[in-house]
Formats: C-alpha cells, sequence, structure tokens
C-alpha cells in the first residue's frame, strides 16, 4: 500500500498559544513594570514562532508511506514493525505511531492521510490489519504528542 500523508494541523496548540498570546498582550498593556514587559514580549515571541511553525509544518509537501510486510516506510526512511510498540488512532483520524523507544508519539511519526473519506477508511483500516498481523498495539483514542 502506498499514500500520501501529511502533518495534522494541531488546533489545540495553535488556540492555545492564540490565546496565551493575547493574555500576555493585555498584561503589556496594563503593567508598567519593564521587566515584566520584557518577559512577556518574549514569551509572545516564542508563541507566534510555535504557531508559526504548526502552520508552516502542516502545508509542507506530502510525504510517501508505504506498508511493507515487516516494516514501514516514511519518506524513504524504514521503521521495522519489532521497533513499533503502538499505532493510535484518534477521533479525527490522525494516526501515531510510538516507537519502543519514545515516551510518547515524536512528531515525525503523527501523520494524518491525505484522501477522500471513503479511501482514509479504507487505508486506515489496512494499517490496522498490517498492524495486527506484525503484533503492534493499536489504540483508538487521543494520544500525546510532540509539539
Amino acid at each position: 500500500m502506498k499514500t500520501y500523508i501529511r502533518y495534522p494541523l494541531n488546533v489545540e496548540l495553535i488556540s492555545s498559544m492564540s490565546i496565551l498570546t493575547i493574555l500576555f498582550i493585555l498584561n503589556i498593556m496594563n503593567t508598567n513594570n519593564k521587566t515584566n514587559k520584557f518577559l512577556c514580549v518574549t514569551l509572545i515571541i516564542i508563541f507566534i514562532l510555535t504557531i508559526t511553525a504548526a502552520v508552516i509544518r502542516r502545508f509542507l509537501k506530502p510525504r510517501l508511506l508505504q506498508l511493507d510486510s515487516r516494516c514501514l516506510i516514511i519518506d524513504n526512511k524504514p521503521l521495522e514493525a519489532r521497533e513499533i510498540s503502538r499505532l493510535f488512532i484518534d477521533s479525527n483520524c490522525i494516526i501515531g505511531i510510538k516507537p519502543k523507544k519514545s515516551r510518547i508519539v515524536p512528531i515525525s511519526l503523527c501523520f494524518k492521510l491525505i484522501n477522500t473519506n471513503n479511501e482514509t477508511s479504507k487505508l486506515i483500516d489496512s494499517l490496522v490489519d498490517w498492524a495486527k498481523n506484525n503484533n503492534i498495539e493499536v489504540i483508538n483514542k487521543n494520544f500525546m504528542k510532540w509539539i
């Protein structure tokens, strides 16, 4: 199986960073302490850079996902089935692959399939079948991932 994938749009991250940015802007307007203003401006810049990185990452060129009998290939980088501990699928059809050596899903292994709804469900089913054939635990719930 071959299909194209892309990074998911992290709406929770973008909305929380936007709210924090607005709160810190209000804090700057209501304070006279220069140290506090400097700290707030620094944090606002970090929040804006984080939002920008999340949006840019989402609109990067799609990557190719290939399923082989014993490995998963993402952008010509093989990931052996024995190196994977869990496959997560959340309610928005975002897929996360947790390697055995990681505590949470790395962002490079978190993706959304680029297809229509009918094709997406078939592709997810084939990915789940691949995981079960390789004795990888499949969990249908939200999961923690890096930014």
